[in-house]
């Protein structure tokens, strides 16, 4: 069954609580590296739509946007470093 976004996102939000230490399911190494492109192209899209925003209340909703696609991506590859599923061609 395919993570949803949701179970994605409070999984997240407990590591970053600190309440949680490892992945409360089961994931393959190519679920993972699915959600590490994943993230990587949603940062590119969020520095693609600030770049192209000019309304200052969008602005500042680019600039969450990209700072939260970013997080996601470089919190995803550090996982994938502890767990040694780390592959050169992901980078910032």
């Amino acid at each position: 069954m395919p993570l949803t976004g949701r179970e994605i996102l409070n999984h997240l939000l407990n590591q970053f609580n600190g309440e949680e230490k490892q992945w409360p399911f089961n994931i393959s190494k190519e679920k993972q590296v699915a959600l590490i492109e994943e993230a990587k192209r949603d940062w590119q899209a969020a520095k693609n739509y600030f770049n192209a925003v000019t309304e200052p209340d969008l602005i500042d909703h680019a600039i969450y946007a990209m700072e939260a696609a970013e997080k996601r991506y470089v919190y995803l590859l550090r996982r994938a470093r502890e767990e040694n599923l780390f592959q050169e061609k992901f980078s910032i």
